[in-house]
């Protein structure tokens, strides 16, 4: 796999006590969902990481809003029997705002997850936009795991998060979290917990580049917005 190389000044001091934390100091709350605007969320796995370490998951089957169509049944396994049951997502409105209040979300083609949460709650309360500093209602900005590694290694054949997993050899590591993190029969890709862990998965293998690693949340959000390859000072990515 390339080397990395970042081509800019403004990366975090670790000797200045008035530089700003790097970005794995910070909470990140990697999300995932199953569904569809039509069917409605029917899953969530909501998994915390922090200074490199998965630190809780929440997940759930979530009540559809409309029947579930086969088509989306074949994708993710999940029936309508499966989750008349349960409770809609609507339901969990306290634990998303108090996650986005404490983080930035983190999502694998972060638009999906972010179009999805807010066909449920179009605002959240005011939080910190973690790329402005502004406080706003927006569930936004995400760091997307699929854009951010897009900017920082162009030249994969695939960027699906499967194909990334296997790329990078991290399909052991998230097995063995989600024998941990996932309920039994959700362990697998096109599972809400499993994907959110493998979202996660893939942003903390940024740790083995030594200069990812001293870059600020905000300089590492500013490169994972789609179709942004240059940080929020207009610095470039370049791979060796």
């Amino acid at each position: 796999m390339a080397a990395f190389s970042f081509l800019g000044k403004q990366r975090m001091n670790e000797d200045n006590p008035e530089s700003p934390k790097p970005w794995y100091k910070h909470s990140i709350h990697c999300l995932d969902f199953e569904g569809s605007r039509r069917s409605g969320i029917v899953e969530f796995g909501l998994v915390t990481i922090v200074d490199f370490d998965f630190m809780a998951m929440e997940t759930r089957l979530c009540r559809s809003i409309a029947p579930i169509p086969e088509i989306e049944t074949a994708t993710h396994q999940i029936r309508d029997i499966d989750v008349a049951e349960s409770d809609p997502l609507s339901e969990s409105w306290e634990l998303f705002r108090d996650r986005r209040l404490d983080g930035p979300f983190a999502a694998h083609h972060a638009g999906v997850e972010n179009g999805l949460i807010k066909s449920v709650w179009p605002f959240v309360t005011r939080c910190p936009n973690f790329i402005t500093g502004n406080l706003d209602v927006d569930w936004a900005p995400w760091l997307d795991t699929c854009a951010l590694y897009r900017a920082l290694f162009p030249d994969l054949e695939s960027y699906n998060l499967s194909r990334l997993v296997d790329a990078f050899g991290l399909q052991e590591r998230l097995d063995d979290l989600a024998s941990r993190f996932c309920p039994i029969h959700r362990s697998s890709f096109h599972c809400a917990p499993y994907d959110a862990l493998a979202s996660g998965v893939l942003l903390l293998q940024l740790q083995k580049y030594d200069e990812i690693s001293m870059l600020t949340l905000e300089q590492l959000m500013s490169w994972s917005q789609p179709g942004n390859g240059h940080g929020a000072d207009g610095n470039q990515l370049e791979l060796l």
